[in-house]
């Protein structure tokens, strides 16, 4: 399989990225250093509940470093000073998804999306003002549903 990756296409002064997703895959140490890249791009990282729901915790990027690194940090609770964080990911399954990008202006195109879409944008984000208009399309080996 290729490796999924951001796509991004310009017309009329508007943007149109394509994000292909990597399958879902639970998050552990061993698995996230063998099997994800060391190469820029983003990824989002959910929990299980205790109602075997998914819980959509954070989508962000991977530039310095990697993705490899960046989701084995994300993963490890002690890597979290804020109790409150650590809470989140302390004692329950994990599950990740990424897709590459060498590209700075797409990743942030990208993840400023996805914020307006899943939080509103709460953090902030900005685009790369590359656009007039941004429109994305996410294609995925399987379908989530978190909450």
């Amino acid at each position: 399989m290729n490796e999924p990756k951001i796509y991004c296409m310009t017309k009329n002064n508007n943007g149109y990225l394509t994000i292909e997703w990597s399958r879902l895959f639970k998050a552990d140490r061993h698995y996230v250093s063998t099997s994800v890249p060391s190469v820029a791009g983003i990824f989002e990282l959910y929990r299980m509940d205790e109602e075997k729901k998914l819980n959509l915790l954070t989508v962000t990027q991977a530039w310095y470093g990697g993705l490899r690194s960046q989701i084995r940090e994300a993963i490890e609770p002690t890597m979290r000073t804020n109790p409150e964080e650590r809470a989140l990911i302390e004692n329950y399954d994990l599950y990740c998804r990424y897709s590459v990008s060498n590209t700075l202006n797409d990743m942030k195109d990208a993840l400023w999306f996805l914020h307006m879409c899943y939080f509103n944008n709460k953090l902030n984000l900005e685009n790369s003002n590359r656009f007039k208009k941004i429109y994305v399309k996410e294609e995925a080996p399987d379908q989530i549903h978190w909450v």
